[in-house]
């Protein structure tokens, strides 16, 4: 019988015991781009220093809140985006007259909408950034392989194309509905195939969508709030790539700022009119007073609005900031009140507004 010999101990486990210093340490810090407006900084854009380290780990990142088409893109690439058929079509430019000739040839295997199994399938044609010009191709009855062959004429300097997207949405035609969209092809290049000296012909795949898709830009501005003081500064700094309203390709863009409490507008302020740009920059400061117990109960209501002489005045798109705004507009406010006295800054992707904003934006 040998004595057994004691079994050795695990070692001796270490607890932390970390203090919750206070509320703030929970946000997310994104100081690195937002300056003191006091000391005339610029402001940085995240999207221009792309960096990432430890440190901006749990920061707030805007570029996740963008209604972009990235992961449609890479479906795309690797195949598994949901396609509806094909379509044909051909670009040329006309040197003398300065036009750009889009002519839509034909669609092949196009889905069935209607319930006899066919569509009355029809195409608008588009030349972004402008979507006051467009042109339509006749509607062909009960068919999934149509052949339009009609031809478009967009004017258009030569020097103009580079920046120039061309946007086509099949529709089927319905009488008595509303018409049911198949699907969307927009072509970043137009000289991604030649130089449009001749005819060029083109198959694309139409990408499922059941709404045009529609960039309407973006729109950069500061939050700082001042508690002891009941003051709030937005700061409304520059937008960019906005939708072009006007007949020449540009807007003349201005800022409407409405402070909203409990479904009411109390208070609205706006901007200067920039002419014929679609990346304006203001640097203009508006100012609500609102005291810290009313925080939680205000939001404001971002409207870029393009003026028009003649006519109303449109909206180019919108956004919105407060405790109960959605993703980007609610983590902003949240950030701005957990570092007061301190402007915070943010790019915010621009939407269209919805039947109740319109009819409070009406007025100039």
């Amino acid at each position: 019988c040998f004595p057994l010999a004691p079994l050795p101990l695990p070692p001796p486990t270490k607890f932390c015991f970390a203090r919750h210093s206070s509320f703030k340490k929970h946000l997310p810090r994104q100081m690195h781009h937002a300056t003191s407006l006091d000391r005339g900084s610029e402001f940085l854009d995240v999207e221009d220093h792309p960096t990432c380290t430890a440190a901006s780990l749990g920061r707030i990142q805007p570029e996740l809140y963008k209604q972009s088409t990235m992961d449609a893109e890479e479906s795309s690439k690797n195949g598994t985006a949901k396609t509806c058929g094909k379509i044909n079509f051909s670009l040329k430019y006309d040197y003398e007259g300065e036009l750009l000739l889009v002519t839509i040839l034909k669609a092949f295997d196009l889905p069935a909408k209607d319930l006899c199994g066919s569509s009355d399938p029809y195409v608008k044609i588009y030349l972004l950034p402008d979507r006051k010009r467009k042109f339509q191709t006749r509607v062909h009855r009960k068919t999934l392989n149509p052949t339009f062959d009609e031809t478009f004429q967009f004017p258009v300097p030569y020097e103009e194309l580079g920046s120039r997207k061309l946007h086509l949405s099949v529709f089927d035609f319905d009488r008595f509905s509303r018409h049911d969209m198949i699907g969307e092809v927009i072509l970043e290049n137009l000289f991604e195939v030649s130089d449009l000296s001749r005819e060029t012909s083109i198959w694309k795949d139409i990408q499922y969508a059941t709404s045009e898709s529609v960039d309407l830009g973006e729109i950069m501005f500061s939050l700082c709030y001042l508690p002891t003081a009941g003051r709030l500064t937005l700061t409304v700094i520059k937008c960019r790539n906005l939708k072009a309203m006007d007949i020449t390709g540009y807007s003349d863009p201005y800022v409407k700022v409405s402070m909203i409490c409990d479904g009411r507008r109390l208070k609205k302020k706006k901007t200067s009119i920039k002419k014929n740009t679609l990346n304006p920059a203001y640097n203009e400061a508006i100012i609500f007073d609102i005291p810290p117990e009313n925080m939680d109960q205000v939001s404001l209501h971002i409207s870029v609005m393009d003026y028009d002489l003649v006519g109303h005045n449109e909206i180019i798109g919108v956004c919105r900031v407060g405790s109960h705004a959605e993703g980007l507009g609610r983590d902003h406010w949240n950030e701005m009140l957990a570092y007061p006295r301190k402007p915070i800054a943010h790019w915010h992707p621009l939407i269209e507004p919805k039947k109740s904003e319109k009819e409070v934006n009406v007025s100039p």
